[in-house]
C-alpha cells in the first residue's frame, strides 16, 4: 500500500510539475459510523491559467515602446528584435545630430574668420546667402535687379566680404554636407515609426494567438485520481475531461 501511494504522489508531482498549475485538490469525507473516513479523493493536478489579453493593450504597448507588447502578449523572442532595432535607430539618429551640429558649427566659425560675417543671431537663409555670393554687395545688386527690394541687407551687421571664392565655396560644401545628415536623420525618425508600427502589428497578432490558444487549452481538463481512496489506493487513473 506504501508503494502503491508513493506512485500517485509520484505521478501526482509529476503531472504539476508538467503543467505548472494552481493544484486544486477536493476531497470528499463521508461520516462512517460517527467516524469521518476518506472514501475518494480527486486530485486535479491540471489547471492552467488561461487568462485573455488585450489586443489593443498590446499594440499601445509596442506602439509606446516597441517589444513591450510582445513581452505582454508573451512573445518577447521576436519582440526584442524591435527593442533592440529601436535602440539602435535612436543611437544612430543621435550620431547623426550630433555630427550634423559639428559640421555646422565648424562652417560658421570658418565664415567668420573669411568673410568677416556675423552669423550669431541670424536665420539659415542668411547662412544660404553668404555661401552663394562673395560679398553683401553683388547679393544686393542681384535682388534690386529681381526688384525683391525686402530681401536687401542695410544694415552693417549682415555685411560679408569673403577673401577668397575657394574660401567661400569650402564654407558652402561644409553646410551643404550638415544639411545633408539632417535629412538623413529625418529619415531614420521615419524608420523608427515604421519600427513601431511593425511591432505593434506583430505583437497584437500575437495576442490574438495567445488568446485563441487559451480558449482551446481553458476547456481540457487533466486529473490523476488514486483508485479505493488515498489511504488505500491500490492504483490510479489518469481523468481527462473537455468542456463544450
Amino acid at each position: 500500500m506504501t508503494s502503491k501511494l508513493c506512485l500517485s504522489c509520484l505521478l501526482l508531482f509529476s503531472c504539476v510539475q508538467f503543467a505548472k498549475p494552481q493544484a486544486r485538490i477536493r476531497t470528499l469525507l463521508i461520516e462512517e459510523s460517527g467516524q469521518r473516513s476518506l472514501k475518494h479523493v480527486e486530485l486535479f493536478a491540471f489547471e492552467r491559467e488561461t487568462k485573455q489579453k488585450s489586443v489593443w493593450l498590446a499594440v499601445a504597448y509596442s506602439l509606446a515602446l516597441p517589444g513591450m507588447g510582445e513581452l505582454y502578449a508573451g512573445s518577447f523572442s521576436t519582440g526584442q528584435y524591435f527593442l533592440i532595432g529601436e535602440s539602435g535607430l535612436w543611437l544612430t539618429y543621435a550620431g547623426f545630430i550630433s555630427h550634423g551640429h559639428w559640421l555646422r558649427n565648424d562652417a560658421r566659425i570658418f565664415a567668420q574668420q573669411h568673410s568677416g560675417a556675423q552669423l550669431e543671431g541670424k536665420d539659415e537663409q542668411f547662412e544660404v546667402n553668404i555661401g552663394n555670393f562673395p560679398n553683401v554687395e553683388e547679393y544686393n545688386q542681384q535682388k534690386l535687379r529681381n526688384r525683391e527690394y525686402s530681401l536687401t541687407y542695410t544694415t552693417p551687421q549682415y555685411g560679408w566680404q569673403w577673401d577668397s571664392d575657394s574660401h567661400r565655396e569650402e564654407f558652402k560644401s561644409l553646410r551643404i554636407r550638415s544639411d545633408e545628415i539632417y535629412r538623413n536623420a529625418n529619415f531614420l525618425l521615419a524608420a523608427v515609426v515604421v519600427n513601431r508600427i511593425i511591432s505593434a502589428f506583430m505583437a497584437g497578432r500575437a495576442a490574438a494567438a495567445h488568446n485563441r490558444r487559451a480558449q482551446y487549452e481553458e476547456a481540457w481538463q487533466f486529473g490523476v485520481i488514486p483508485l479505493g481512496g488515498l489511504m488505500a489506493a491500490h492504483g490510479v487513473a489518469v481523468k481527462v475531461s473537455r468542456e463544450f
